[in-house]
């Protein structure tokens, strides 16, 4: 191998490692602030009034469950009100939505369609309480979600948005039981990211934010159709801090076939790079903390080191085709047969970067196990997912991150759906 590529590899390889570690002694050295955040607890009389907005865009099958979700939490019926915003939907869940006419605990807003972010901002002018819970038309709950966000709020003044997990809700599929374990994993990560300060989207399933600062700030932007990531970096460098409750958990369906989870990756990763880059000056700003020092840098770090192990696995995959030809060539095909079946200690690879990426495995299974300890959740619950998730995704994720970064450079917006 040229020399070159080899000082490349091992220092993807090395910082790679250098995160993950981090990211592991980061979660052990914070337990017990975890733990103190599980053990808070908030009065009922003390719970502040919270108002749900819900967006909808042609939900008819999922609608009427994700708002009656709403309703069976567990949070004083006299603190919250839903806000049901219909964007233009061609199907019928503008007629789901009637069934809740009448209901003094909704509101129903119907307008043309804008996308997402319009919707949202039609919402917020109706919004008459402190706090505003934004979630997706597909998303259903934990009886105590609503109130694990609020409690952080309660507690932590100066924190203007609470991120909540989400979880693949009942995974049928084989896409949907890699996004499983995805899910899991972002558990994980983005609980150390808000121990750190440094949250990278409070997602647009489940998310608590101040009203009042989320006016000020100027509502939702259109984004590149990342809205949610977008409000999260404007309230970070506005000097707002975002947090991430990890007992505060929420469940969306997920993408079910190929082709729907490629058009949604494809979205996240042009939203995602186009995003980052119009919040360019952040990165390694120490002004933004966390966020702009570590967040935005190892998150396009790890764009980097998927597209390029990508190439490297091309490149061992060709060289391994030509010396199988030319083994065929010289010697037969008898040998080339005998080559990959007899066993010998002399071909096993002792080089560096072997342990180094053997590690990596190590400790990827290590965050999937975290994520699902984080997320209260059995730990060999579904453990068979992890072979869809490492076999899709290696194969799958450097398709979508490439053909975003090609999107970015021709400015062409994949599509919503």
């Amino acid at each position: 191998m040229a020399l070159w590529l080899l000082i490349l590899l091992y220092t993807l390889a090395f910082f790679s490692l250098y995160t993950q570690v981090f990211f592991l002694l980061s979660y052990l050295e914070n337990r017990d602030i975890m733990k103190k955040q599980e053990q808070r607890r908030v009065a009922d009389e003390d719970l502040p009034a919270v108002t749900m907005i819900v967006p909808c865009w042609n939900e008819e099958a999922s609608v009427y469950d994700s708002i009656q979700s709403i309703f069976d939490i567990d949070y004083p019926m006299d603190r919250f009100h839903v806000i049901a915003v219909d964007d233009g939907s061609t199907d019928n869940t503008w007629q789901e939505l009637q069934r809740f006419a009448g209901d003094a605990r909704i509101t129903l807003l119907q307008k043309e369609n804008g996308g997402k972010h319009s919707a949202l901002n039609f919402a917020i002018p109706h919004v008459t309480t402190p706090y505003m819970c934004c979630i997706d038309a597909d998303t259903t709950f934990e009886p105590q979600s609503l109130r694990e966000l609020v409690t952080y709020a309660v507690f932590e003044p100066e924190v203007a948005a609470v991120a909540g997990t989400v979880l693949i809700k009942k995974p049928s599929t084989i896409f949907q039981m890699a996004q499983n374990i995805e899910y899991q994993m972002f558990a994980f990560n983005k609980k150390v990211l808000g121990l750190l300060h440094g949250v990278l989207v409070a997602p647009g399933a489940f998310s608590l934010f101040k009203t009042q600062v989320v006016r000020a700030v100027g509502g939702y932007r259109q984004a590149h159709n990342m809205e949610d990531l977008e409000l999260t970096y404007r309230l970070q460098v506005h000097g707002h801090r975002v947090e991430h409750c990890h007992s505060g958990i929420a469940y969306t369906t997920g993408p079910r076939t190929l082709k729907a989870l490629f058009k949604q990756r494809m979205r996240w990763s042009y939203g995602f790079l186009h995003n980052t880059r119009d919040y360019k000056y952040a990165i390694f700003n120490k002004s933004y903390g966390s966020f702009g020092v570590f967040t935005l840098p190892m998150s396009l770090f790890a764009y980097v080191v998927v597209v390029v192990l990508f190439f490297l696995s091309w490149y061992y995959f060709i060289n391994f085709f030509v010396d199988a030809i030319t083994l065929i060539r010289l010697a037969g095909m008898s040998a080339f047969a005998g080559s990959l079946v007899n066993f010998d200690w002399f071909f096993i690879n002792t080089q560096a970067f072997f342990f180094l990426s053997s590690l990596m495995v190590i400790i990827v299974v290590a965050t999937i196990l975290l994520g699902r300890k984080t997320s209260k959740l059995p730990m060999l619950s579904h453990i068979g997912h992890v072979v869809w998730f490492f076999g899709l995704y290696n194969l799958l994720a450097p398709f979508w991150i490439m053909s975003s970064i090609l999107n970015v450079i021709r400015s062409h917006q994949p599509s919503w759906r």
